[in-house]
């Protein structure tokens, strides 16, 4: 059986880093795994890169986003893909029985994805962006559902506006294009069932896959000894690439939260992946900055008595997943992809959505449970998101579109 994969990077992201952890468990039970990506930040040889110059990629990018120059107060998380490449034909030096699709924002345009190959094709979603105008979160709007337009993302009141004329291209490429669709969550899964873009395919829910070797229990006390963080405090964890960047990624109902807090126990706030924390001014706050490999993630998890994840929206947060298996429990809102992982009361808390007094609440219900919560969060990843698990559910997957297909 062999497998390539196209994702925009093998290890730079959530999404990248997701799908790149099923490519090496695949090739660890034996199968043939390949990645062909356009960005490459590992030295595996079995990933390989799309090839293209410095000045045509920059070039592409900048014409990429020349629409959005239209729209000055758009949101960040929107992506238009309008510049085609020559993937397709890069493709055909593969030799594959399977073509898996991750995240290929910037890498893929709509009206390829149908013609990359007569094989079957599966494609993990990791996002909103395959079932919108362009948004990679919705952030509470139902437009996808009919034929966005107006887009609150573009701050645009036109129905014609960029997000309607990109549904639209999507729709046509993707009429007769049946891929099979991967989400790992129920609330990405429920989301695509609402997409007349893509709701006609067949969805399949299986959650990402964790290395529950890399990501284990450190003793608390000593993750604080390296990360020199003191050994008296009761330590609140959050973090991410783009958590102050993105508003669904809920940093201000983080903050408030924190500051519900502040009179009532005495907590370090620490956050990863940031260099600052504005709205946590007047409290103790450690920035670690960026953490860029799994040891230094495991250690910030494991230092600390909670993780929390304060979402609006979010597909499979891998913070949550991380954090469980370094024994931590986890704090985030109902009504997200949080729920999928997080058993209420049980190895974590799920707040009211979107309540920063209930996530408060959340916080300090877990901070007075103290230990006891770390071994049932440890004991739902090895069970349900090892990632031996989800390799295993791929294989069986694939094996029957290869079957179906002969």
């Amino acid at each position: 059986m062999n497998i390539l994969h196209l994702s925009t990077y093998d290890t730079f992201g959530g999404a990248a880093r997701a799908a790149y952890r099923l490519h090496q468990g695949l090739q660890q039970a034996g199968i043939h795994s390949q990645k062909l990506v356009l960005r490459k930040h590992s030295q595996d040889p079995t990933v390989h890169v799309y090839a293209e110059s410095r000045w045509l990629r920059r070039l592409r990018t900048i014409a990429d986003q020349w629409p959005l120059s239209f729209y000055p107060n758009h949101s960040r998380a929107f992506s238009v893909h309008w510049v085609p490449n020559s993937v397709a034909r890069k493709i055909k030096y593969f030799d594959f029985d399977i073509l898996h699709v991750h995240w290929i924002n910037r890498f893929l345009i709509p009206e390829i994805l149908p013609k990359l190959t007569h094989k079957p094709i599966i494609w993990t979603l990791q996002d909103m962006w395959a079932i919108t105008g362009g948004c990679h979160y919705t952030q509470g709007c139902i437009f996808f559902t009919t034929q966005c337009g107006c887009c609150p993302q573009l701050n645009s009141t036109q129905k014609n506006d960029l997000s309607y004329w990109l549904w639209q291209r999507k729709k046509r490429a993707w009429r007769h294009f049946q891929p099979v669709i991967v989400t790992p969550s129920t609330w990405l899964a429920d989301a695509v069932k609402r997409s007349p873009l893509l709701g006609h395919c067949e969805i399949k829910i299986i959650p990402n896959g964790i290395d529950t070797e890399r990501y284990r229990v450190i003793p608390q006390s000593v993750a604080r000894q390296v990360l020199q963080l003191p050994q008296d405090k009761k330590i609140v964890l959050t973090g991410g690439v783009s958590l102050l960047k993105e508003s669904h990624k809920g940093w201000d109902l983080f903050c408030k939260a924190a500051q519900i807090l502040k009179t009532q126990m005495d907590i370090l706030w620490v956050i990863f992946g940031q260099q600052e924390a504005p709205g946590l001014e007047e409290l103790p706050v450690r920035c670690l900055g960026t953490l860029t490999d799994d040891i230094a993630l495991a250690l910030a998890y494991s230092a600390a008595d909670v993780m929390v994840v304060p979402s609006r929206q979010d597909n499979f947060p891998q913070t949550a997943t991380e954090a469980m298996a370094c024994g931590t429990p986890v704090v985030g809102f109902a009504g997200t992809g949080v729920q999928d992982i997080v058993d209420q009361q049980v190895n974590g808390y799920l707040a009211q959505p979107f309540d920063p007094q209930s996530l408060a609440q959340g916080i300090t219900w877990v901070l007075e449970k103290g230990f006891e919560l770390r071994e049932p969060a440890r004991q739902k990843v090895e069970q349900a998101f090892s990632l031996k698990v989800i390799v295993k559910q791929y294989i069986s997957l694939y094996q029957s579109l290869i079957l179906s297909s002969s």
